[in-house]
């Protein structure tokens, strides 16, 4: 079975905690990425608990990066989602950038609005979207936004609310390795296994591409799960919180340089000798 998610142009998901003071794997490979020596962000700082902070966290790192522009966008509350300055802002950014912190309250207050329309907009005209933690979590069509990591493996013990659709039939975990979160996935892909999980480690993150195709960069790991090929699950026999068997989950563990193809489902092996 061959599933072809789609990707809504061009999109960077990191797994958190990335390094924003000395070497900056990430962030300098996200700007690489945008391919300009002028370009302008917008930093969007809804999902975190102390959006002050993170403002001025990323408006430092992107100067030091070399931007022409950073602009921080405070959205607290659903009465600024429609905000013509704030859309205007959007229209004009090479990289838009979602701080972590909680998904819910991205989707919750963002959804719906024409500032997440702006966004879908400036991915079709070339824009990049870059996140960390809960801002690439959000990514998904389908997000995980709440379940324990030992629990991951208990029947309805992992839950999940609708994202923000930049990628289809993907559900991403962040701060993956760290909180050893592989049990979600595993459920996720066995009570849908036409969707790809996506783990990703922190101060880690997965480029998606035009074809397909993704890179992985970073000093960590992102996990790959793939359920297409499970054979036999106990998900629907047992109750909820009952222990869930499954055979013929496929995982694969990706690192800087090399790559997974969505479209066909293959590892891709060191892309920085090709």
């Amino acid at each position: 079975m061959t599933i072809k998610p789609v990707f809504r142009g061009r999109l960077i998901a990191i797994g958190g905690n990335e390094n924003k003071a000395n070497d900056l794997i990430v962030l300098k490979r996200v700007v690489q990425e945008v391919g300009k020596k002028e370009y302008k962000v917008v930093v969007i700082t809804t999902a975190s608990e102390d959006p002050e902070q993170r403002g001025k966290d990323y408006l430092s790192v992107f100067k030091n990066l070399g931007a022409l522009e950073v602009k921080i966008l405070d959205i607290r509350k659903r009465l600024q989602v429609n905000n013509k300055d704030f859309v205007k802002s959007l229209e004009e950014a090479d990289l838009i950038f979602l701080t972590g912190g909680d998904q819910l309250r991205l989707t919750t207050i963002l959804g719906g609005s024409k500032v997440l329309q702006a966004m879908y907009s400036c991915l079709e005209e070339g824009a990049i979207i870059a996140g960390t933690s809960a801002g690439a979590a959000v990514f998904s069509d389908n997000m995980i936004y709440e379940g324990k990591s030992e629990e991951g493996l208990l029947k309805g013990k992992v839950f999940t609310a609708a994202g923000f659709g930049f990628v289809e039939n993907i559900v991403f975990d962040t701060h993956f390795i760290a909180r050893g979160r592989i049990g979600r996935l595993v459920q996720i892909v066995t009570t849908n296994p036409k969707c790809i999980g996506v783990g990703i480690g922190e101060n880690s993150g997965i480029i998606f591409k035009g074809n397909g195709t993704t890179e992985v960069i970073g000093t960590g790991q992102v996990i790959i799960v793939d359920g297409s090929g499970i054979i036999h699950s106990n998900i629907m026999e047992i109750e909820p919180g009952g222990s869930i068997a499954v055979e013929n989950v496929r995982i694969h563990s990706i690192v800087h340089g090399y790559g997974y193809d969505f479209k066909k489902r293959q590892f891709l092996e060191n892309l920085s000798k090709k």
